[in-house]
Formats: C-alpha cells, structure tokens, sequence
C-alpha cells in the first residue's frame, strides 16, 4: 500500500465536506482507481466526478496516469507554467486591482502599437428568492493557479504574436462592481491584441482552477457553474 494526500478545491470541498484527507491505496492504483474509490467514499462528490480534473502534484494527470506514495492529489472541478520573463506580469492578490500597474506594464514598446486591456468585474445580479448578490468569493488553487497563467501568458507570446502580457486575477471576497481580472495585451497591430486578449479571457475561465460562489442578501451561498461553450 502506498499513502497519498487528497486535496478538495472549490465544489469538491463541499461535495466531500473536507478539504483534505490521507488515503492509503493499493500500490500500482491509477487516478482512475482513486476516482472509483472516491466516488465510493463520498457519495454526494460520485455524482460530480465525472466532470471533475486531477492533479498530480500540480500537474493535471489523465486516469491512467499510475499513483505513487506521498503524491499530491488535488481534484480540480469545473471552472468559472513556464519560466517567468520581463514581458510576462502574472499575479494573485487580495486587494483591489491596480489597473495603472496593469497598462504600465504592457506600455512604452515603440514596436507594439496595439494595445488591448479588458476588465472583468462582479455584477449585482438580483434572484427571485434570495434577493440581491451582496460579494462574490473567489478561491483558487494558487502555486497550480499561478502555473497556468504563466503557460497561458507565454502560449500568448508564441503562438498569438503578444509581446507583452499582463494578467491580474483577484481573491478573497469581490462587491459588485469591482474588478476581479484585469488582462492586458500589448502587439505589434490591433488584431492581433484583440485576439490574444480574447483567447486569453475564454481560455482561463475553462482552464484555470479558480472558482467563485454567490452570496446572497438572505445568507443563501452558491457555487457559480462554468459556462458551456461549444
């Protein structure tokens, strides 16, 4: 038998109704094997699970990959790396966005004329039943969080000729109104801004593990389900 560590991230924590837990599992058992197991374990999580990602230390992993004592696990749900360069800003904080630190970082090349910022921020929505949105609660998985900025950051360099990117994502607790991202591309035209900026919004809300939950005026929580594409 060999000992591995499970982390619950976003709805998983409240499907399983833990955060993390040790489990001890046959030497040679696959994520497919830790997924049968846990769908036993945990009955409200078995319903979810077949839309839920793994992480093996960090690193998404597919249900063959084999498990090894002492590794990582992290359950990614649904969501709402690379070597860091000076053309490259990626951040997670708390407080609110400094957008002025956002445009400065992509300005001032005389070879990149086009310059794109978006600003994603938290919108007041009123339910029938539960009244108004009072914040919205972001949380992420942060050392992979941050992982999968920069890869996307730098993807954005190579692939979608951006020569500067910036990308601010805010946690914690979001009144309506503020900003939660902030991205910003810098190009050598506008098009190709455009298109880098947008590939970037849609990318990390279906890729990166950050999730966010609705909280209401009359205590009501609920977790925001990502949006299907296709």
């Amino acid at each position: 038998m060999i000992r591995i560590s499970v982390l619950f991230l976003g709805p998983a924590k409240d499907l399983a109704a833990a955060e993390t837990v040790m489990l001890e599992v046959a030497e040679g058992s696959t994520v497919a094997d830790l997924r049968s197991a846990l769908s036993t374990r945990y009955s409200r999580l078995g319903r979810a699970l077949p839309t839920i990602r793994f992480a093996i230390n960090e690193e998404f992993a597919v249900d063959d990959t084999v498990l090894h004592g002492g590794d990582a696990v992290a359950l990614i749900p649904p969501v709402s790396g690379g070597a860091t360069d000076d053309t490259i800003l990626v951040d997670l904080v708390t407080d609110p966005v400094d957008a002025q630190r956002v445009r400065d970082f992509v300005m001032g090349d005389p070879l990149l004329g086009g310059i794109v910022t978006f600003e994603g921020a938290t919108r007041r929505d009123v339910d029938p039943e539960h009244g108004a949105i009072l914040r919205l609660d972001y949380e992420a998985y942060e050392s992979m969080t941050r992982q999968q900025l920069q890869r996307l950051a730098g993807e954005a360099r190579k692939r979608r000729t951006a020569g500067r990117v910036a990308i601010i994502h805010r946690l914690g607790s979001i009144p309506p109104g503020e900003v939660a991202l902030m991205i910003a591309v810098a190009c050598g035209h506008r098009a190709e801004a455009f298109e880098a900026c947008r590939w970037l919004i849609d990318t990390i809300k279906k890729e990166v593990p950050i999730w966010k939950k609705d909280v209401f005026e009359d205590g009501y929580v609920r977790w925001v389900q990502p949006e299907q594409t296709g």
